[in-house]
């Protein structure tokens, strides 16, 4: 849904858009002051973009805790593998094409780090990304890159991915509960699916109604000599380790081999991985790991945020990096003792929820179409009144407790879908 987002949007700002960069800032700009909706078109490709990357990125984490990679599923898990760094790719080319101070200059960082890869790949890789070097090829590679090039690879991985998962199937659940009945793809799953992205393409349009896009200055040499130059959220905590005292100078090349390293650590996850046992559970060390590297990631992230251009000294970041292992690592021992005695008195039963699907309880989904539809006119409204800059506080009000009533509601239906299974477990 997110992708499907990106090519509307995108497709849509094409028919203004001017890969130059004499013209790039200016038809961006023209977008959102000109183009009827264009301020919403905009923010909605920017927020579509965050979405699909944090998607991929709780996509992969979730896969890794209940160990999706086990046999047959090894090269699904790697070509899910080039589909997260095409992702990433998307965000790194679209990032550059409005042409912003912001955008330009974190965009050079970026690209700045391939030059500390050996000489021969880093030249290769600089020129197949940045073109000859001048500003002008460095946008007309990356637009390029990002409508054509990264979409066509990702495409074709899915169509593989997809031949793959036709072949091997849904992998079983790790509660070992499995579905009595076949449930046919079209229309239950289908509408399931539907009402799943109707929820997400509807986030993204209130936060788009909402947190509007504020385009910053455009691009010059006079412009980016007074900004602290910092990459996207995503690739924020690798520029972190980068600012390491240790890793200034030439020590950056053991920070990259370390990156490097860890990366393509869960690319082969599948190959250093080839136990059966699938149950996180029974694998605390390996769910640890897990916690530790988010733990780690979110702390980088937040951290490169708040020093943006600061060097840091080796005793924080030893500090900061072995306190935040030390906690994940503490609370996800006591979590698998707790769990470990809760299992010791012998069998045990489980409640385990689930959402059953939605349309096999035809009344119940009909009548929730109501309070949907009712709470969603409210919500437009709200967004539609604090955003004119005319406030009526008797309307704020009434529009306010439908949204909240018609959110109970729904709450309420969902509650009377919950399937409750109940399994004994020694």
């Amino acid at each position: 849904m997110a992708f499907g987002l990106q090519v509307l949007t995108g497709l849509l700002m094409l028919i203004y858009y001017v890969p130059t960069t004499d013209q790039a800032y200016s038809s961006t700009l023209f977008i959102i002051q000109n183009v009827p909706l264009g301020s919403l078109l905009e923010t909605v490709h920017l927020y579509g973009a965050y979405a699909m990357i944090m998607l991929a990125f709780l996509h992969l984490f979730r896969g890794y805790f209940v160990s999706a990679q086990k046999a047959p599923r090894q090269m699904m898990w790697v070509v899910g593998m080039l589909m997260g760094l095409v992702t990433l790719g998307f965000g790194l080319t679209g990032y550059l094409l409005p042409w912003t101070v912001v955008s330009k200059s974190a965009t050079d960082v970026s690209i700045g780090m391939l030059g500390f890869m050996p000489a021969q790949i880093g030249a290769l890789l600089t020129f197949l990304i940045a073109g000859g070097g001048s500003s002008s090829a460095e946008l007309t590679r990356f637009f390029d890159l990002h409508i054509v090039v990264l979409p066509a690879a990702l495409l074709s991985l899915l169509a593989l991915k997809l031949y793959m998962f036709e072949a091997h199937g849904a992998s079983e659940p790790v509660s070992g509960i499995k579905s009595k009945k076949d449930i046919p793809w079209f229309p239950t799953v289908y509408l399931y699916f539907a009402m799943i992205g109707s929820v997400f393409v509807a986030f993204i349009l209130v936060a788009s109604s909402l947190f509007p896009l504020n385009l910053p200055a455009e691009y010059s040499a006079a412009a980016a000599a007074g900004y602290t130059p910092q990459p996207e959220w995503y690739f924020l905590w690798v520029y972190q380790l980068l600012k390491f005292a240790s890793f200034e100078g030439s020590g950056i090349y053991y920070a990259l081999g370390a990156v490097t390293v860890l990366l393509a650590g869960f690319v082969v996850l599948p190959f250093i991985d080839r136990g059966t046992n699938r149950n996180p559970f029974s694998r605390p060390l390996y769910i640890t790991v897990g916690l530790i590297m988010i733990g780690e990631l979110l702390a980088m992230t937040v951290w490169g945020y708040l020093t943006p251009g600061q060097v840091i000294p080796d005793a924080q970041a030893v500090e900061l990096i072995g306190v935040v292992a030390l906690v994940v690592a503490g609370l996800s021992a006591l979590a698998f003792r707790a769990h470990g005695r809760g299992l010791a008195g012998g069998r045990t039963t489980i409640a385990v929820r689930a959402i059953s699907l939605p349309f096999t309880n035809w009344g119940v989904t009909a009548v929730f179409a109501v309070p949907l539809i009712i709470g969603s006119v409210c919500l437009a409204n709200l967004v539609s009144i604090l955003s004119s800059g005319t406030f009526s506080s008797v309307m704020i009000g009434a529009n306010f407790i439908v949204v909240l009533g018609s959110f109970y509601a729904m709450a309420w239906m969902v509650r009377s879908l919950m399937v409750v299974y109940r399994r004994s477990q020694p």
